[in-house]
């Protein structure tokens, strides 16, 4: 029995792809049984991808207000920077992105940021 050359070069790639997506088939099947149904992983993700776009639209806005309104804040209150912070520590900081993890309720969803606490009257 003779092997062409042709076949000889179809065996060796068809053993380095399975050489190369043997350990992308043994993570996915360790990925399945920790996160459970991949069609569920998958709505999910699509879920928070659509919750996303009217989500961070919403949160790219009131940040970018709070930045100005903290500015002005910040320059009408004599700059007092505290008075600005109040402002950009609540409308800045803060979940961008609904991942599926917050769908899950395996983490807080967090539109708006807390602010530093002031310090105590005798410190000031």
């Amino acid at each position: 029995m003779t092997i062409k050359p042709g076949r000889v070069w179809m065996v060796v790639v068809l053993v380095a792809v399975a050489v190369v997506l043997a350990p992308v088939v043994g993570a996915a099947e360790a990925t399945e049984q920790e996160n459970g149904d991949p069609a569920t992983e998958m709505g999910l993700g699509v879920a928070s991808f659509l919750a996303t776009l009217p989500y961070g639209a919403a949160k790219v806005v009131v940040a970018t207000l709070g930045g100005v309104v903290g500015g002005f804040t910040y320059l009408l209150s004599g700059f007092d920077q505290r008075a600005a912070d109040a402002v950009w520590y609540t409308t800045i900081p803060g979940d961008y992105v609904i991942t599926p993890d917050h769908l899950k309720g395996k983490k807080d969803l967090r539109f708006t940021g807390v602010p530093p606490e002031s310090p105590p009257a005798g410190e000031r």
